[in-house]
Formats: structure tokens, sequence, C-alpha cells
């Protein structure tokens, strides 16, 4: 396996017509991934389904185990997409996520749900990826496991490529932890209201409070000297792709402050992909990095993973997808652990509810990509596709993509 999914580079986004696309595009796409689309499809509440772009209108009906592209509005769901919109959502550079999320989702029949279900589709023919469904995904082992320094990059690469998550115990000291926790009221005072580096949010007795400082490496030191140590860098490795950090000053680290009891602003986000915005397969799989600076459990804001939905196409947010055979699991950590997960691998903050949690986000992303890279990947993806298409159900070692 690998955890390299990039199958797009961006000179290479096609410009979309809208009549051409659903004429003749869309029809052949789906007819050529059929093998792709209906087992997880039929899985799905697929509502006849009108997308009206460019002052025409053109439906989706799911009959027969099969997608028929009728014109006009057909549809008991009904979504509004300009001309950008619909290029975007071809060339896999946003989501309905994210227009939900900037306010832009024009939907006068239906919910985000229907159109999840059909972005789905979409994403199957689109990119010649398999609609998840039940027993799809299977494990080479458990899935819930920590791991410390003394283990080897290989065993974690193991894990990390059939689950989508590490914890690793112990990689940091509590006195490390001590000295970073110091340095956040130092950092504080240099973020205002308004600032795109700052989140604020209100909490149940009516107090803003500072939640989220990027950049903090610029006020932090002893951060800076622990990220750049080997025993940290180290974590670059261990998917074997040459993942690297990013060096600007400045958009190295965000330090959170999870409070209790938060009403208003983002402290604690619901499950969703890192790629849940769109560019999945540009830019997937980044590993994002959380340092506990002071531990966490189920009544202090822990991280949660979805072990495998990085093998997984699902709904990427705002909650697990309906149905899902994939179950969750928490991930405890005491001051000094480091977890890790994909940024495929779905994923959520619980609200603390009795101790405020403090921790660290960076990451390491994967090393540019060209047409010859994207091709070869293409091609992979695809020989594992084939192969499990017919066969999955026979397959007891398969492990996804």
């Amino acid at each position: 396996m690998s955890v390299d999914l990039r199958t797009r580079v961006d000179s290479e986004q096609a410009p979309v017509e809208a009549a051409t696309f659903f004429r003749e595009t869309l029809p052949a796409l789906f007819d050529a991934h059929q093998a792709l689309i209906a087992p997880g499809a039929s899985k799905l509440l697929l509502e006849d389904f009108c997308i009206e772009t460019e002052g025409e209108s053109f439906s989706l009906r799911w009959r027969d185990a099969r997608v028929e592209v009728l014109e006009g509005n057909r549809g008991s769901v009904h979504v509004r997409l300009t001309r950008e919109q619909l290029s975007d959502l071809a060339n896999d550079q946003s989501t309905p996520v994210a227009w939900m999320s900037t306010r832009t989702l024009d939907m006068p029949e239906g919910n985000l749900a229907d159109f999840l279900n059909w972005w789905l589709v979409l994403r199957a023919a689109l990119d010649e990826r398999r609609i998840h469904a039940p027993g799809d995904v299977r494990f080479a082992g458990e899935t819930r496991r920590s791991f410390t320094p003394e283990d080897s990059d290989e065993v974690m690469r193991a894990f990390l490529e059939d689950c989508g998550y590490l914890h690793i115990r112990g990689l940091f000291t509590e006195a490390e932890m001590a000295a970073v926790e110091a340095d956040f009221p130092v950092a504080a005072p240099h973020y205002e209201k308004g600032d795109p580096k700052a989140w604020f949010a209100t909490t149940k007795d009516d107090v803003e409070q500072l939640v989220r400082m990027e950049g903090f490496d610029l006020y932090s030191p002893t951060t800076v000297s622990l990220i750049d140590e080997a025993r940290f860098q180290r974590i670059a490795d261990i998917p074997g792709l040459g993942h690297e950090a990013v060096r600007k000053p400045g958009a190295r680290v965000g330090a959170l402050s999870k409070p209790i009891g938060v009403v208003k602003g983002i402290s604690d986000v619901p499950w969703h992909k890192d790629c849940s915005l769109g560019r999945h397969s540009y830019e997937c799989c980044s590993m994002t990095v959380g340092i506990s600076v002071t531990g966490a459990d189920d009544v202090s804001g822990q991280l949660r993973v979805v072990p495998g939905t990085h093998r997984a196409l699902v709904w990427p947010a705002p909650t697990i997808q309906p149905g899902l055979d994939l179950e969750p699991v928490d991930l405890p950590t005491q001051a000094g652990d480091v977890t890790v997960h994909l940024s495929c691998t779905q994923h959520m903050s619980q609200p603390p509810v009795s101790r405020t949690r403090k921790v660290l986000y960076t990451g390491f992303s994967q090393q540019p990509v060209d047409l010859e890279a994207a091709d070869r990947n293409r091609r992979r993806l695809h020989r594992v596709r084939a192969k499990t298409h017919t066969s999955i159900s026979q397959e007891p070692g398969y492990l996804g993509d």
C-alpha cells in the first residue's frame, strides 16, 4: 500500500462546459465506471437530483442500479451551481462541504446529506474510485494501538497505511511540555480579534477567549527547537515517501487552547477529513501531527479517528456517514504524546467538559507531484481497484488502496 493517493496536478485541469459535461461526459463515465458505483450507491438514499447551472437544468436518477442523466428539472433535490462551482466540482477543487462552510451552497430543495450522497457517485465516476460498501476495508490486525519511540519506522508505517493514524507515547517529556505551555501567555498578546491567524470562541459565561494561535512558532523558541529535533522529524520518514515539514517562519505550528463550554465560534471541530473542502486527488495524503501539551481524554477534548476511512470514498464531513461499517477509536493522550493522522482519515475532537486541553498542531506534506508521478499513481490505483472490483469479497487479505 501507499498513502500517496494523488492522481491529479493543477496544470491538468480541464475546462467544463455544462451542456457537454451533462450530455456527453457524465453519461459516458457513469457507464464506464458502473462497477465502481453500483455496490456502494445501492446502500445510499439517492433521491432524484437536479443540478441547475448556466441557465440549464439536468437531473441525475438512480434506477435499476444505474445512473440516468435527464434533461430538465426532474428532481426532488435541487442545487444551483455557478459555472465556477461546476468546474471546481468536476476538477475536485471544491466540495458541497466547502460551499456549506462559506455559505455559498444554494439548495432550494433537499439538504447537504442529499448532495453528499450524489457527490460520492460523481467522485466515483470522475476519479475512478469505488464508493465504499460494507466490507470493502479490511485490516491486517487491530485498529487500536499505540507506539513508543522505540518502535521501528517499518512497524509504524504498516499501521499508518492500514489504519490511517498513529499514537506515539512519550515522544516528549512533561518538563518539555511545561516549557511549551509557558509560552502560551507570551504569544497571546500578539493575536487580536480579526487577525486571520487568531480564532476566538465565546464560552457559556459570555467570555470571549483566544482558542487558536497560528504561527505560534514565532513566539515559542522552545517549540521550534523541539520540532527541529531528529526524534520529531523522524515522523516525516515513517511513510517512506519523502514527506516534508513547512519551514517558513510563522507557518509551522498552531497552538490550541480548548476551553470548557464553548457556545459560539470554532474550537472543537466535528467529524471531517482534512480534504473535506476539496483537492483530495491533488494533495492526499499529508500528515497532521498533534503534540499533546497537557494530555487529553474523554472529558478533556481528546482526538477521535475512524480507522480505514483514508481508504474509503465516504462522506468527508460533517458527520460519520450513516450506516458506515468502520468504528471510531478514541485517542487519549498524556503530556508529551504525539498523534498523527492522514489528511484522508476522518477525525474529530471532543469538547472538554471537566478539564481544558492545550495542544500544538503541525504536519508534513508530500513533495510536489509531476504529471508522470500522477499518471503512475493513477495506474497503480487502477490496478488495485481492477483486482478488487470483481473479487473483493473473496480476498481475505485485501487492505484497500
